[in-house]
């Protein structure tokens, strides 16, 4: 899968000059994970609402959102966790097509 590259803050990279393209799966996680449901027209279910989960104590519910939606995506996630000292959430996924 290829798309058009991002900055860090999703908009357009033009840092070449250009366009690039480049592999997304990174910038799509990104998306999903600060999108809330109904955040995309399109699509209103696609979302983990991050926000929502900030001052929750258990990251168990947080985790299981964000697995869920990447296997929406389609994506199969391999491994996902959360450091509770300060919140960085790492995701071992790749999309299955790939």
């Amino acid at each position: 899968m290829i798309d058009i590259k991002q900055t860090d803050d999703g908009d357009l990279d033009f840092t070449s000059g250009d366009l690039e393209i480049v592999e997304p799966t990174g910038q799509h996680q990104r998306d999903i994970l600060l999108a809330a449901p109904g955040d995309y027209k399109e699509s209103p279910a696609v979302g983990v609402d991050s926000v929502r989960y900030m001052l929750d104590v258990e990251p168990a519910d947080y985790l299981r959102r964000i697995r869920k939606q990447m296997s929406a995506d389609g994506q199969k996630v391999k491994a996902l966790s959360c450091n509770e000292h300060d919140g960085k959430v790492d995701i071992d996924a790749e999309y299955e097509n790939d």
